[in-house]
């Protein structure tokens, strides 16, 4: 197998480059000079080398894969998970859909299910065998966890933290989490915050919550993207979203929107950094004094590139 894969590598390695002679060590064939040799000389000579004397780079050794990635989507009947997976659909990415009951949020719509999977049992974040035996079953290169607080589904503690954090336990290290949070949570003195922190009811906290649960992704995960969103509206498309860093500005978007830009981070180059997201018609500083501030990274496009000059999280 070793001398298939340096073969292997020696063809890719002529191919591209075109070279039609390669100087290699001769001390372990015949005598201790150098051999300016041929192709065929060169393959012949390698597959009697040790692997130490051809060493694998990392961008050799690893060529990039084609296939899409594969979404599971944690709190898929909500609106916001179920946008995420219509998303995934239009790009053929396949996903699978995992909620708190084990039913199918699609079961009655219509829409092309070619690449979609509903996980027919339960699945409750804040039950850690449950996120096991569907991490397990569906081995996804990427977790979209949209779930939040609800009636049923447990209140802000439960669920915006201790859901996340739960995910952070059993998340397996080759898989990315793209976690959608919210605008202005590490901000407890704009208006925004306090409005959502004292909702009361299951919601009650809120902010706080989700600030924490952030903090277990940023401290424990390898691999992932924080997106807050700004208000949710009505209506699909409201012109150019912004990308923006530090948590001075927000506005509002749709959740198609938000679902477009959670699937961009699935298939993002970049990683580890927390963005706020919102239509930029709708820009406003979070607070007063921070009119002017704020990191802003781009003005619409889509696809890979999105976030592209995003800054890592420290």
């Amino acid at each position: 197998m070793i001398a298939a894969n340096i073969l292997l590598l020696l063809i890719c390695l002529f191919s591209v480059s075109g070279f039609q002679s390669f100087t290699v060590p001769h001390s372990k064939i015949s005598s201790t000079s150098s051999l300016l040799a041929t192709r065929g000389e060169v393959i012949k000579a390698a597959m009697a080398l040790p692997l130490a004397i051809l060493p694998l780079t990392a961008s050799a050794a690893a060529l990039p894969s084609s296939k899409p990635p594969v979404v599971l989507v944690l709190g898929a009947s909500g609106r916001s998970g179920m946008s995420t997976i219509e998303a995934c659909l239009k790009r053929s990415i396949p996903c699978t859909s995992a909620t708190r009951t084990g039913s199918d949020p699609f079961k009655v719509v219509k829409l092309d299910k070619s690449y979609y999977t509903p996980y027919p049992s339960p699945v409750d974040v804040t039950d850690l065998s449950s996120l096991k035996a569907v991490i397990e079953a569906v081995k996804p290169t990427a977790i979209v966890y949209a779930a939040s607080a609800s009636k049923k589904g447990g209140n802000a503690q439960e669920v915006d933290y201790g859901g996340v954090k739960n995910v952070v336990e059993v998340l397996p290290k080759s898989t990315r989490l793209v976690l959608i949070s919210a605008l202005a949570v590490d901000r407890p003195d704009s208006q925004g915050y306090k409005m959502t922190n004292s909702m009361g009811g299951v919601v009650d906290g809120i902010m706080y919550q989700k600030l924490r649960g952030e903090d277990e992704v940023r401290k424990k995960v390898k691999d992932y993207v924080i997106i807050r969103p700004g208000v949710l509206v009505n209506g699909k498309d409201g012109g150019p979203v912004e990308i923006a860093q530090g948590d001075y500005l927000g506005g509002g978007l749709s959740r198609q929107e938000l679902a477009e830009l959670v699937v961009d981070a699935v298939e993002a180059p970049e990683t580890d950094f927390t963005v706020e997201v919102y239509r930029k018609k709708t820009r406003t500083a979070l607070q007063k004094e921070f009119e002017g501030q704020g990191s802003i990274i781009e003005s619409g496009g889509s696809g890979k590139e999105r976030f592209k000059g995003v800054v890592k999280d420290k």
